[in-house]
């Protein structure tokens, strides 16, 4: 693996605690630190494009952003 070390500053709370998850997870500091960035870039990417995807739809229907708690509203109420 091509790796470069970073700095970071995180609490010394966070950092025990972080580091007890890591030991009951088999892993190291490090190993945690990544899955934990890779898995926050994935979730961000995922909520990106499903609101690329609303704004998309909502443009092809006309759905002004205003309009949106008054569909929801509706929808709940089954109109």
């Amino acid at each position: 693996m091509n790796t470069q070390t970073v700095n970071i500053s995180l609490p010394k709370k966070l950092v025990k605690i972080m580091d007890s998850f890591a030991e009951t997870q088999f892993s190291t500091r490090s190993e945690l630190i990544r899955t934990a960035v890779i898995r926050y870039i994935n979730e961000d990417k995922k909520l990106f494009e499903l609101f690329s995807y609303a704004e998309k739809k909502a443009k092809e229907l006309n759905i002004k952003e205003e309009d949106i708690e008054n569909i929801i509203d509706d929808y709940r109420k089954g109109r």
